[in-house]
């Protein structure tokens, strides 16, 4: 019988730690956030791309990037938000240069939101998190727009707060609940047009 060893979580260095150790000329430091948060990397930019070598190159070219503009990361926020906002541009300019993204300003939003009287928000939010795991709503979201899709994909996906999400897309708070909101209705009808 071969035990393995887990290291307990609450012993291991948060990131503010790890990025200290990191710009003090420790690259083991950057490994291991590196490792903290590839899986992340990689899941977010596949449901942009839908390809996995360009979503591991992509996740490759993200994480140089950060390594390199470390010393400019603002400590006072979270690692994960500014990492899948690197990681975002990076994918949207390797989509852009292979034609296969409309520009996000010639996007059109069409009419807004409204939400079924007998489903409140939080019920939707439940249906959503549920659902992201089923192979229908896996194929709904590839035909949301990007901004839509980013959106929740930070969301549900990342678990990141509407902050964060407005963080990592660059954008301003209200926009992110309203792609949200726009998307997830989206999203909505998407599933029920697959499945009739």
């Amino acid at each position: 019988m071969t035990l393995t060893f887990s290291p307990n979580p609450a012993l291991q260095p948060d990131d503010s730690a790890l990025i200290d150790r990191t710009l003090c000329g420790d690259q083991k430091a950057f490994s291991q956030l590196m490792q903290r948060y590839l899986q992340a990397v990689y899941n977010y930019l596949y449901r942009m791309t839908q390809n996995h070598e360009l979503s591991e190159e992509i996740a490759q070219e993200a994480f140089v990037k950060a390594y390199q503009n470390l010393k400019n990361f603002d400590r006072q926020r979270p690692f994960k938000p500014w990492i899948l906002r690197i990681a975002s541009n990076a994918a949207i300019s390797q989509l852009r240069k292979q034609s296969k993204l409309v520009s996000l300003n010639a996007m059109e939003e069409e009419g807004a939101w409204t939400e079924p009287e007998h489903q409140t928000a939080d019920d939707v939010v439940v249906q959503l998190e549920r659902k992201l795991s089923t192979e229908a709503v896996l194929k709904a979201l590839e035909t949301l727009d990007d901004k839509y899709r980013q959106a929740l994909l930070l969301r549900y996906q990342q678990d990141l707060s509407y902050e964060a999400v407005a963080e990592t897309l660059g954008i301003p708070l209200n926009t992110v609940r309203t792609w949200i909101k726009r998307g997830t209705e989206k999203l909505k009808h998407a599933v029920k047009e697959m499945a009739s």
